[in-house]
């Protein structure tokens, strides 16, 4: 078994240089083997981490002494903690097993970067691949879902490898009776209120009566799906570049004449590549990216799609995904004395007001009024409101803000953004869109108001 451990380590590159290398030890007899097995394979520094989730009272300090007296015989430097998980549950209202996980990773990356590691090594084997396949089938997953468990992951400047990721429980069983490895218990590996074990303990031992290799072919499909999951995710991510008009933390606009083009399996992923980018908590399911498939096939070029804590719509020739708290926009009413300048940083914009006696061409976004036909010496600049209209320069009668923005595809989202200059309590100025026929210059103006807007 050491030297298929020793092939697995090789043909993931696993470990490319000698830092050290965190252990996560629990006490059972898959991260026991995990630790002997590593001390015969590697010449890296060795260090184990165990946490105590608080969850089993003193069998868990008893797991703990237990790791730290082996340790203590192999000479090998441990990091043993306690956390209070049930409270953390309770305070962030997360389920039992997703709270010990967030915990426990944490855990990690603090006492990787105490011992300057660059690995972390997890005991996960062959069985706990096909369980998590097996639960991935039932809850229902893609192709990406059916990858499972990498060999693999980065993970905040942390390697995370699985070395036994090839090795059944029975193989691990075998070696630590023939090694006399010594081990604990935790009995709560045998209650089926938890999923995975109902998969351990029910499912897959009655399916098992129909494939008794059942176990291996599970861990095959998931490799399989591993390295066509790999090369199709780089097939999205130049997919998604090429498609890609403007890119922020929260915001992602593309093409959506280009994505109509490409193959539905790429228009998948790139739409999942995002979702992941996006770093959203929920879990988004095949029918939500259905949804936006179908948005992205529509010819009208206006329409939106609310999921959870996401906004997708489409404004003419562009998809936009972006999260939903940045897309809660207070209305804002600013006063602006002339000449002066006012940013605007929530926008990104900065709004400048100047009076010259000549007439000149600045550049950038502008226009020019006549000053003097301004009744109070000031502007206001606001967000729109319900009900705006405007006086067109060059139209009689006035119309209103809502067909301009429409008029001139002006995306939804920016409307409640853009910029309003008000005079004398009529609408002036929207800047780069219209202006009004208010406060025109002509052969007359002596002195001439010039507002910029410009960005921050």
């Amino acid at each position: 078994m050491l030297n298929r451990v020793k092939a697995t380590i090789k043909s993931y590159n696993m470990i490319s240089d000698d830092r050290p290398i965190i252990i996560g030890v629990s006490g059972g007899p898959d991260s026991m083997a995990l630790l002997h097995i590593l001390t015969n394979l590697v010449s890296n520094p060795l260090v184990v981490a165990h946490l105590n989730h608080q969850f089993r009272g003193i069998e868990a300090n008893l797991d703990a002494e237990f790791v730290r007296d082996q340790c203590n015989k192999m000479g090998i430097p441990a990091v043993i903690k306690e956390y209070n998980v049930p409270l953390y549950m309770k305070e962030k209202k997360l389920g039992a097993q997703e709270a010990a996980r967030k915990i426990r990773y944490q855990f990690y990356l603090e006492t990787a970067k105490e011992w300057n590691a660059g690995y972390l090594a997890l005991g996960h084997h062959a069985n706990d691949q096909a369980e998590t396949l097996m639960m991935r089938l039932i809850r229902g997953t893609g192709p990406h879902g059916l990858s499972g468990i990498p060999y693999v992951r980065e993970f905040e400047g942390l390697s995370i490898i699985r070395p036994l990721l090839d090795i059944t429980r029975e193989e691990i069983d075998q070696y630590i009776k023939e090694w006399s490895i010594p081990y604990r218990v935790d009995q709560s590996n045998f209650s089926t209120k938890y999923f995975r074990n109902e998969i351990r303990l029910n499912i897959i031992p009655y399916l098992q009566k129909y494939n008794r290799k059942l176990i291996n072919h599970l861990s095959q499909i998931a490799k399989l799906n591993q390295a066509e999951d790999d090369y199709m995710q780089k097939v999205a991510t130049n997919e998604l570049n090429k498609s890609l008009i403007e890119k922020e933390k929260d915001t992602y606009i593309l093409n959506v004449f280009y994505l109509q083009n490409l193959d539905i399996a790429l228009q998948r992923r790139v739409i999942h590549l995002i979702l992941s980018y996006l770093n959203l908590k929920e879990e988004f399911t095949f029918s939500h990216i259905e949804k936006i498939l179908f948005l992205i096939s529509q010819s009208h070029p206006s329409k939106s799609l609310d999921l959870p804590n996401l906004r997708v719509y489409r404004e003419y020739d562009k998809i936009i995904l972006k999260t939903i708290k940045e897309l809660k926009h207070t209305p804002y009413v600013f006063e602006m004395s002339i000449p002066g300048v006012l940013e605007l940083p929530h926008i990104k914009k900065r709004i400048r007001a100047y009076v010259s006696e000549k007439r000149n061409d600045p550049s950038g976004v502008w226009d020019v009024f006549d000053f003097h036909l301004m009744k109070e010496k000031k502007i206001t600049v606001r967000s729109r409101r319900h009900g705006d209209r405007m006086q067109i320069k060059g139209m009689n009668g006035s119309k209103k803000v809502k067909d301009i923005f429409i008029d001139q595809k002006i995306p939804k989202e920016w409307r409640d953004k853009q910029p309003i200059i008000e005079a004398d309590g009529q609408i002036l100025w929207i800047p780069g869109i219209k202006r009004s026929n208010l406060k025109r210059i002509s052969e007359n103006t002596e002195s001439f108001l010039y507002i910029q807007l410009e960005d921050l």
